[in-house]
């Protein structure tokens, strides 16, 4: 019976946590009910050259979440060579403003209050795929070696001492 209970706790632990990293996920995507669409708008695009003349671009935008309005970086805005400059000289940050064409504009995000990340495989940080399945091995780990540990520590106890 002992069993049975640690054997449910710690499913339940592992459930738990596959029910509360699962939800942060689809409250990040927008995809709770009542949610707005995890939509950004792009409203600028940056684009600047390294000291070994490789480019690399940043954009700014908005987008919404539960009735309320944020802006910040958007990253992993996929940005064309065919995107026109706005002007010929850099700005004071030596950057060169693009202009965003209309197909663009509407990108797919994962945001929060401060940021967004447009759902590509360029922009996301691909290292949480691999650290959530190590989470939930190393939640399964632990309830199977505590399971083992509660059942020999139970043995000794049970045992005949001589």
């Amino acid at each position: 019976m002992a069993f049975m209970r640690a054997l449910g706790l710690r499913i339940a632990a592992v459930g738990a946590v596959v029910l509360v990293l699962g939800g942060m996920l689809t409250w990040s995507a927008g995809l709770w009910p009542g949610a707005d669409g995890p939509r950004a708008i792009v409203d600028h695009c940056y684009l600047t050259y390294d000291r070994q003349e490789n480019t690399h671009s940043r954009c700014v935008g908005n987008w919404t979440r539960g009735d309320r309005g944020y802006s910040g970086p958007i990253h992993g805005v996929d940005v064309s060579r065919s995107w026109q400059a706005t002007t010929v000289e850099p700005n004071d940050a030596g950057e060169w403003e693009l202009t965003v064409p209309e197909s663009a504009k509407r990108q797919l995000v994962l945001a929060d209050s401060r940021q967004a990340w447009v759902l590509s495989p360029r922009s996301l940080p691909w290292v949480l795929t691999p650290v959530v399945p190590a989470a939930l091995l190393l939640a399964l780990g632990w309830s199977v070696t505590s399971l083992l540990r509660h059942l020999a520590s139970r043995r000794r106890s049970a045992s005949p001492r001589t």
